[in-house]
């Protein structure tokens, strides 16, 4: 019997080896690090801008490039700034506090062209963009974990799992900061097995806190976190173990109330919102102006109704979501108001809504997580007699969004505009709201 043959030994990660180099920044690329070149090798060096000489140190291999830290900035380029945050560098949340405000505003819309126009779009009229202040972020998931005895709370560190304690973020809607020394105390309490997340969300009832980690709630502790539930004055407080999907309530002392078109809803413990109530009124307003009313329409990815109820108030709507929560609360939010809107959960990625599903339909409005709507768009791109003839589509991820359209540009569909909304500030990500029409 021939013995098996070893297999060869996998090669390092990061074979690069670690240098010292001197370099000069030719762009800030997609995902927010200065891109430089060296012996003919992209290097990707974090917290740079376009002109910068740079002492970087050579760590790693990231794709087809580089990656190096910056040691030292030489010689600035044009567009550097003051980052506003203290924890900048260290905190993963933001990557482009170093650019002046100009720049980064122009980097941020051009993040959408460059997309569309790898996908043969360019000519898309990219309308200017619409910005979401920092200090109105209404929800954040925040990292936790115990270190010398003390509840470390805030994000994750650049590239990293290690949690970077944080005191202000000056995204935050100025109550969700306010609350994290209270909820340190909160978690400080409870015997948790390791670290975990919170999710916290500002609603017209207060604050909505949903806690997940492994810990197992004794009566003690369930009483325990309902009297700080009520001595930091929480509307809800919940929690989830990870892997199981089960939302343990702890105490519910108000409802946690989010209004959409005037229409009251509660959201589902941690439930999808979009992070800013201006982002969430820019997309809506996009979203309404490409619709016309009295026809049906389509909510794809409908979360609790962000979109559903304010169409609802000018026609019915089918709304269609992947999970039950979202869909129950938008479904009581109808029933109270007496909307003509239906609901159904349905995995969209997996069943789309088939072409001759389609028909009947004047508008569609899709808003997919990052991953985009690869199988709906197809399904669209196939029009026929008494279907859609308007859609707008939302999108976190312009690269998937440009996709999207490409496939339903192919179909016959026509770009109207795209608005480039920015409620991510000093971040790679952007919003964005396509329209198109037959």
């Amino acid at each position: 019997m021939r013995k098996p043959r070893r297999a060869p030994p996998r090669p390092a990660r990061n074979p690069a080896p670690s240098r010292t180099v001197e370099l000069t920044v030719d762009q800030v690329g997609a995902r927010g690090d200065g891109i430089a070149r060296l012996d003919g090798e992209t290097v990707f060096v974090p917290f740079t801008v376009a002109g910068d000489r740079v002492l970087a140190r050579v760590e790693g291999k990231r794709g087809d490039g580089l990656t190096a830290a910056l040691i030292e900035v030489l010689e600035p380029g044009p567009g550097r700034a003051t980052p506003p945050c203290a924890h900048y560098g260290r905190c993963g949340g933001c990557s482009l506090q170093h650019l002046d405000d100009a720049l980064y505003a122009e980097w941020k819309r051009d993040l959408l062209v460059t997309q569309l126009a790898r996908q043969g779009l360019a000519e898309a009229i990219v309308e200017p963009l619409v910005r979401i202040p920092p200090a109105s972020r209404r929800r954040a998931t925040f990292a936790f974990t115990r270190a010398k005895g003390a509840i470390v709370l805030g994000f994750n560190g650049r590239a990293s799992h290690t949690v970077v304690d944080i005191e202000r973020c000056p995204l935050l809607d100025p109550a969700l900061g306010d609350a994290l020394p209270g909820l340190r105390k909160l978690l400080g309490g409870i015997a948790i097995e390791g670290g975990g997340d919170l999710t916290l969300t500002l609603t017209e009832g207060g604050l909505d806190v949903l806690v997940e980690a492994p810990a197992r709630l004794d009566l003690f502790e369930r009483e325990t976190l309902a009297e700080a539930a009520a001595s930091l004055d929480l509307a809800r407080l919940h929690w989830r173990r990870p892997g199981t999907g089960l939302v343990e309530p702890i105490a519910r002392r108000r409802a946690a109330l989010v209004h959409f078109g005037g229409i009251a809803v509660e959201p589902a413990p941690g439930g999808f919102l979009q992070p800013t109530r201006g982002g969430e009124l820019a997309i809506a307003e996009a979203i309404l102006s490409a619709t016309p009313k009295d026809v049906p329409v389509a909510d794809l990815y409908s979360g609790c109704g962000s979109f559903s109820l304010p169409l609802a108030l000018r026609g019915p709507v089918r709304a269609v979501e992947g999970e039950q929560g979202p869909v129950a609360a938008l479904e009581a939010a109808a029933r109270a108001a007496s909307l003509p809107l239906t609901a159904e959960v349905r995995d969209l990625a997996r069943r789309p809504l088939a072409a001759h599903e389609l028909k009947g339909f004047r508008a569609i409005v899709l808003d997919p997580p990052r991953a985009g709507a690869a199988a709906q768009a197809a399904e669209l791109a196939r029009p026929s007699p008494g279907g859609p003839t308007t859609i707008a589509m939302v999108s976190c991820n312009p690269a998937t969004l440009a996709r999207d359209l490409r496939t339903l540009c192919d179909g016959g569909w026509r770009i109207k505009r795209v608005v480039p909304i920015d409620q991510f500030p000093w971040s790679a990500h952007l919003e964005a709201v396509a329209t198109l029409c037959l």
